[in-house]
């Protein structure tokens, strides 16, 4: 493993977390009022360079990922379907940073997407299903934002290895401050995530 690049990208996403606002806890849920709170989420998510063989974290998941629950993947504004819709890559806010990373020799993003959704409690939260097109570069999994006392993301991925027989799996689950972009690292692979609350929620 290149220690200095995997230091750099560490001080690139550093940057954007420097000015965090301390945690706060969500203001409503869905018991309190008849419409949840509404959120823009963006994620992007990329692989980089696996650690050393002596490091003691190996892809172990032998076949696929099993489903943990109904995933939808985003949709196009003029589609239908259940999904959530897509916003446009010009409004994207980590577009800087997904630039950065992806430049990095080893390290390539291969999701990036914004969409907007209702804070709905952990049973109700609809998960993301990442595209199908991902599957052939061996990326798969699922992704899910919810509200609790604290807005919660979480994220459910698979990365095959070359000889497709073991795969990496990053599963967890991050507490979210909104309004701040969060990094979620794995040995191979990362993921950054920004909530926002959206003020007036308008039909």
């Amino acid at each position: 493993m290149n220690i200095p690049r995997r230091l750099w990208v560490f001080g690139v996403i550093g940057l954007l977390l420097w000015g965090i606002a301390p945690l706060t806890s969500a203001q409503t849920n869905d018991s309190d009022d008849a419409r949840p709170p509404r959120y823009r989420v963006e994620m992007v998510i990329f692989t980089q360079p696996p650690v050393e063989k002596a490091d003691t974290a190996t892809p172990s998941h032998q076949g696929a990922l099993p489903s943990r629950g109904w995933a939808w993947p985003l949709r196009e504004p003029n589609e239908s379907g259940f999904g959530f819709i897509k916003h446009p890559e010009q409004t994207h806010k980590l577009a800087q940073a997904a630039r950065r990373i992806d430049a990095q020799p080893g390290f390539t993003v291969h999701w990036h997407a914004a969409w907007e959704q209702p804070g709905h409690d952990e049973n109700r939260a609809q998960a993301i299903a990442l595209p199908q097109s991902l599957q052939a570069l061996g990326l798969s999994g699922q992704v899910r934002v919810y509200l609790a006392r604290f807005l919660h993301a979480e994220v459910d991925l698979a990365l095959a290895t070359e000889d497709e027989q073991v795969a990496w799996i990053l599963r967890d689950s991050l507490r979210m401050r909104s309004a701040t972009q969060h990094y979620l690292d794995h040995p191979a692979m990362g993921v950054l995530v920004r909530i926002d609350p959206i003020e007036n929620n308008q039909d």
